[in-house]
Parts: structure tokens; sequence; C-alpha cells
């Protein structure tokens, strides 16, 4: 069982490594478009909870975040529930970008799908995509925390 699960984490990560290069024409890095599509589906946000969702250091979302927005891309206004922090959103350059990426991509697997797969490979392709997802939606569990006394 182990060989067949190393065989398909490598299957998934060349997949992903290929559908990664298929570029709408813009310089921008894969965390940076995730990042952006975070915002997308989920909406303005804390740079905190982007990075909680990314699971990067925050000084790491703020580095993203400071590329997207210069590049005006995201803007920030401030949270009404903490002066400290800001709210990020989206914007329509942003939106419009990611749209654009999102098709190019789109546009590659479904010319793939149709030059490579039967009909039943492309309906278990879309079987697996589901499995695929919800293996994704499975929580993580509770850190273990080290003890500093061993026993």
């Amino acid at each position: 069982m182990d060989e067949k699960v190393n065989q398909l984490r490598e299957d998934v990560v060349l997949f992903l490594r290929r559908i990664r290069a298929q570029r709408a024409g813009h310089q921008l890095t894969p965390s940076q478009l995730q990042a952006l599509s975070h915002l997308d589906r989920e909406g303005p946000m804390s740079a905190r909870a982007l990075a909680g969702l990314e699971q990067v250091a925050p000084q790491s979302i703020a580095r993203t975040l400071s590329i997207l927005e210069d590049a005006a891309m995201v803007s920030r206004t401030a949270d009404p529930h903490d002066a400290r922090a800001s709210i990020i959103a989206i914007t329509a350059l942003g939106s419009q970008t990611l749209v654009g990426d999102r098709s190019r991509r789109s546009e590659w697997l479904s010319a793939a799908i149709a030059s490579e797969c039967t009909d039943a490979e492309r309906d278990l392709l879309f079987i697996a995509g589901r499995l695929l997802r919800r293996l994704a939606e499975i929580p993580d569990p509770a850190p273990q925390r080290e003890s500093l006394m061993t026993p």
C-alpha cells in the first residue's frame, strides 16, 4: 500500500507542476495566485487570517500582499475591530488576473483531457477529483505538544 500511496502522491505533484506551468501571461508566483484565490473565494480578511489559510508565517504573507498591493491587485482598509490591522480585499484587477489565469489552466486541462482520455477515463478523472477534494477537506489532527520531560 505504501508504494501505491507514494506513487499517487508523486503523480499528483507532477500534475500540479504541469498545470501551474499554464500561466495566463502574468508574472505572479503560485503563492501570489493562491492568496488572490483565497481572497476571491473567502472575501476580504485580515493578513493574519490569510496567513492561516495559506499556512505560512505572517511575515511571508506580508511580503506576498505587499507585491500584490504594489501591482494594484489587492487593497487595504482599516480593520474596524483592530486599529493596528488592515482588511485585505481583492481588486477588480486582481479578479481579472485570476479569471484569466483560471481560464488558461482550464483550457489546457480541457484540451488535454479531450485529446488523451477515453470517455470512461474522463468519468474516472472527475470522480477522482471529487475524492481528492474530500481528502483535502479532512481537518489536520491537533498538533502534539512535545513534553520537556522525557518518560
